[in-house]
């Protein structure tokens, strides 16, 4: 390093109590959110420390979702199996034509709720990741960050171990007010790659905050959100940037699978659930250019239609109330209302999931209320997109509101009190979960298949009630797992 780099710049605003830590990068002289000037003065650079491990926690050198089953009998099989399950649901679904007026709701949410699951898979099976063009423009990945002391250097060393040209790549890291070690890991990562740019928020603004400042610090053309534990497979982000060679899209979300998948049941049942929601799920939204949300673990977004949106998104209120939660989802639908945006199964990251269930729990809750409150902004366009992306939409915000109470009717009220057994319904949901399983095993080849019906039992029982709970607490803005 040359002498002229071996201090660090902090640039501070009082103002709005940030401040920027650089080394080789040239530092703006206002504040990104005021325009201030900037108190500058110079710091010394940490001392050097080792990278940290940058492999996967199963110590593997690439992506676990590779390993689909090589035994192309034993995938024969299960395709096999797979076909036969889907005729089996459609069987039931027509069953349930012949008996309908026995129970005309329920029966009617049973078909549409068949038919919506049939058509994601049929849908997906047409799906195909955009492909490479060879675009190479700058690019700035961008992670905000709040108590991630453990994480952060992984998330840093990754990224710049990804492979992207380094004459075309910038990187901001923000850490929000972290109360542990999060903003000297950050520093010791700018030890080892003094190209790196540090934002100190000196007290928490939010995750949105430490997005919208990492798109105004920017120089480059595109920007690409990472989380702060999830974790860049090499060749990542010019994969997820081909689909960004259209004009006409605005943003595409990569696919990200479990990085802690073998630490528990629950570890495994989520990696089941990510796999089927982006391969299944995003993938048939991406046919149609409709990819509802772009998950904040890893997506790329053309930067000049965020700073189109930013201020509306950074100050958007819900009830009266500051948005605090649910920013990518948000970020989402201000842009999908005049863009495209797409979903890139090639793209490949890794995350952290939650370990605990009372983590776990405490994350859906903060899901599902931004995605309630998404409903009301999306909902008076949608209309507009591809008729198909539309019907699926409106079914997909529908459908969970209604769940609960087909439940309750179809496993309670009708065995005690009508005496119907639930066999239709048990026998479909059984049916579904043994085709999304099957599926995620012939795709994959990870021996936990099995793991889906955890998520179908814990859904019945709990996680669908949990969607009246997020309506009924939509005003709340604490983020719950911080």
């Amino acid at each position: 390093m040359e002498e002229a780099s071996r201090t660090v710049l902090r640039s501070r605003c009082p103002a709005c109590r940030l401040s920027l830590y650089t080394i080789l990068t040239q530092p703006p002289s206002v504040c990104p959110f005021c325009q201030s000037q900037l108190d500058v003065r110079s710091e010394p650079i940490p001392a050097a420390t080792p990278e940290p491990e940058i492999g996967l926690s199963n110590g593997s050198s690439s992506p676990r979702r590779c390993s689909r089953l090589e035994n192309r009998t034993l995938a024969l099989g299960i395709a096999t199996i797979s076909l036969i399950l889907l005729t089996l649901a459609v069987v039931i679904k027509l069953r349930n034509v012949e008996f309908y007026w026995y129970q005309p709701w329920i029966n009617a949410y049973s078909l549409a709720v068949g038919l919506f699951i049939l058509s994601r898979f049929i849908l997906a099976a047409f799906y195909t990741a955009p492909p490479d063009v060879g675009f190479l423009p700058t690019a700035a990945v961008i992670v905000a960050a709040r108590n991630e002391e453990e994480a952060i250097g992984k998330t840093i060393a990754r990224i710049y171990a990804e492979g992207y040209p380094r004459d075309r790549l910038e990187v901001i890291v923000v850490n929000d007010g972290s109360t542990d070690g999060t903003l000297k890991e950050m520093r010791l990562a700018q030890a080892r790659h003094p190209t790196l740019t540090i934002v100190d928020f000196e007290t928490n603004k939010g995750k949105r905050h430490g997005m919208a400042v990492g798109a105004l610090l920017a120089k480059a053309e595109f920007l690409i959100y990472v989380d702060s534990d999830s974790f860049l497979m090499p060749g990542a982000i010019r994969k997820v940037l081909q689909g960004l060679a259209d004009p006409n899209v605005a943003a595409v979300a990569g696919h990200t699978d479990v990085e802690n998948v073998t630490t528990n049941l629950l570890t495994r049942m989520q990696d089941v659930r990510y796999f089927v929601s982006y391969r299944v799920m995003k993938a048939a939204e991406s046919l149609f250019g409709a990819v509802s949300c772009c998950p904040g673990c890893f997506s790329a977004y053309r930067k000049s239609c965020v700073l189109h949106v930013l201020d509306r998104w950074l100050h958007q209120r819900f009830l009266g109330r500051y948005c605090t939660y649910g920013d990518d989802r948000s970020l989402t639908n201000f842009l999908l209302r005049d863009y495209r945006i797409l979903y890139d199964d090639e793209a490949l990251a890794t995350t952290l999931v939650p370990e605990h269930w009372s983590h776990y729990i405490r994350q859906q809750a903060r899901w599902k209320r931004s995605w309630i409150r998404e409903l009301f902004f999306a909902g008076r366009w949608f209309w507009r997109k591809h008729p198909v992306a539309a019907v699926s939409w409106y079914a997909m915000t529908i459908l969970p509101l209604l769940a609960p109470l087909v439940m309750l009717h179809a496993l309670f009220i009708g065995p005690l009190l009508l005496g119907r057994p639930p066999l239709f319904y048990v026998g479909g949901v059984l049916l579904v979960t043994l085709l999304w399983s099957f599926y995620y095993l012939e795709k994959t080849g990870r021996p936990h298949w099995w793991a889906g019906f955890l998520f179908t039992l814990t859904y019945i029982l709990f996680f669908s009630w949990q969607g009246y709970y997020s309506l009924f607490t939509v005003r709340q803005t604490k983020w719950g797992t911080r």
